[in-house]
């Protein structure tokens, strides 16, 4: 018995070495590339998992020598401009470090200093890198440019929104100072449904998202280990002056990208030089994502366990930090030895890096339930000023803000934190239901605390608004849960401890939880 291939019915896409024109198995071998080989193997040690690895090594090495044919033919070159464009991203994915092709991606953009010479063309080529896992990560972080719209999507609108992330992406491919995703790869990490465990699957350190409506682009600069927009920006896309400003506006969000980065490079060596830090730390944020009180000591034994790697983490300081101010809020007992404690681990991570937002806002937060509101707000408008677009710093300052007795602002604050976080944590939708109530807003505060996963949280806010609106069955519901889940509670205790600029707010809360039967 034999098997024999029917080729008249079966076509493969890695048989285009019998194309007639180079330029035509040049534009195969980057499709090729691309579009990765068998992408779910090549992981593990089995026998399969490496000859996946190898058939990648050769499809690269294949593509690396068409490009250096192509990229000194004077005749096939301006054909091929485009596509030795994005090759030379597919290479420099594969090896950052492979300088030849991005000498020869600076000269095509223009981008090498006067003077500086792009060495000639190896007559062979050189050796590829194994992978992305070699690449040392500390000093090269690893960017992806999340276009707003998928290839084909983009082909049938003529997006020219995507053209210009195409732009970026090649245009820091020139730099030496980040590894670039490749846009194919950066396209399905839009895609998925994990966005953040494929982008740490890929090691990327930054994202910039991107979204656009019919008039603007809108980007965000991400840090993926702390989930901190570090940046933002829009951009007006109007036909006539993208089209004929394209490169300018890339090179100026190229500029603004790398200035951000720059700034947090100690960030990434922190996370860099301890891996295992970094994963118990993400193993702590992960654990917040639900405010609970488990939840909540659960991230603090992660979070210890990334300090015993090196108590010099600022972010894992910040993280117990806001543990302890979390446990002082959900048991409701007014424990000033939590508030202290939380100050501490704040302070350190400040001493640590007093240019990292996350230390201050949780400074201010631990201030702010101490009592110390104007020192609060001063610490969380210094950390704005250092992240003005964290969301999580603009929730925790409209929270102050709703404590000085000035509502009116906070409600502002919030909703900025929950565009530019829209899948947004329980704690802004709590946040922006109190910010609501001093407004006299209840039936809009009753809205978002419908918008919160776990509602139960906010009970106690729940049954002061039903009160407030004369719904005392409602509000009697509301009130039963709090006491299922803080049998203890004690309302004069608790205003007590609650601070607020202002007696009218604390007259307002008592007045509500009053008319709810507390």
């Amino acid at each position: 018995m034999s098997l024999s291939l029917n080729r008249e019915v079966l076509h493969c896409d890695l048989e285009f070495n019998g194309l007639a024109s180079p330029l035509e198995r040049f534009q195969a071998a980057c499709s090729a590339v691309a579009m990765q080989f068998l992408p779910s193997l090549g992981g593990g040690k089995t026998a399969l998992d490496t000859w996946a690895r190898d058939v990648r090594l050769r499809l690269l090495s294949g593509l690396r020598a068409q490009f250096l044919a192509l990229a000194v033919d004077p005749v096939r070159r301006p054909q091929a401009n485009a596509d030795l464009r994005r090759a030379a991203v597919l290479l420099l994915e594969a090896d950052p470090h492979d300088h030849e092709i991005r000498n020869l991606l600076s000269a095509e953009l223009g981008t090498k200093k006067s003077g500086e010479a792009v060495p000639a063309v190896a007559a062979s080529p050189a050796p590829l890198a194994a992978g992305r896992n070699d690449v040392n990560h500390s000093t090269q972080p690893r960017i992806a440019l999340l276009p707003p719209h998928t290839s084909k999507e983009a082909s049938r609108e003529g997006s020219v929104a995507n053209a210009l992330i195409e732009d970026l992406t090649i245009g820091l491919c020139s730099s030496r100072f980040v590894s670039v995703v490749a846009p194919y790869t950066s396209e399905r990490i839009q895609a998925s449904k994990d966005k953040a465990s494929v982008l740490e699957k890929h090691n990327v350190v930054y994202a910039l998202d991107s979204r656009r409506n019919e008039t603007h682009l809108f980007v965000q600069l991400i840090f993926t280990p702390t989930e901190e927009v570090i940046w933002a920006d829009r951009f007006e896309l109007s036909p006539v002056s993208i089209a004929s400003h394209r490169t300018t506006i890339a090179q100026a969000i190229q500029s603004q990208l790398m200035s951000r980065i720059g700034s947090h490079q100690s960030a990434v060596g922190d996370f860099s030089r301890r891996p295992e830090a970094y994963f118990l730390y993400l193993k702590g944020l992960q654990s917040l994502s639900s405010i609970s009180l488990p939840g909540t000591r659960r991230a603090r034994k992660y979070f210890k366990e990334a300090l015993d790697h090196g108590n010099d983490l600022p972010e894992a300081l910040a993280g117990m930090s806001r543990t302890l101010t979390m446990e002082w809020i959900l048991t409701a007992r007014g424990d000033d030895d939590l508030l202290k404690k939380a100050e501490y681990f704040a302070d350190n991570a400040i001493k640590q890096n007093g240019g990292s937002a996350s230390g201050f806002k949780e400074l201010g937060v631990s201030r702010l339930f101490m009592g110390q509101i104007d020192e609060s707000l001063a610490a969380l408008a210094e950390a704005e000023s250092l992240s003005p677009q964290y969301a999580d710093v603009l929730c925790s300052h409209a929270d102050s803000l709703i404590h000085n007795s000035d509502p009116k602002n906070a409600i502002v604050k919030i909703k900025h934190a929950i565009s530019l976080n829209p899948i947004s944590p329980d704690i802004y939708f709590w946040t922006a239901a109190g910010a609501s109530y001093f407004l006299e807003e209840y039936q809009q505060a009753l809205d978002y605390i419908g918008r919160m996963s776990s509602k139960r949280l906010a009970a106690r806010l729940a049954a002061a608004c039903c009160g407030m609106m004369g719904d005392i069955d409602k509000a009697r519901v509301y009130r039963a849960k709090v006491f299922e889940d803080n049998p203890s509670f004690d309302l004069e205790r608790w205003l007590a401890v609650v601070p607020h600029k202002e007696p009218w707010q604390t007259e307002m809360y008592r007045e509500g939880l009053i008319r709810a039967g507390f």
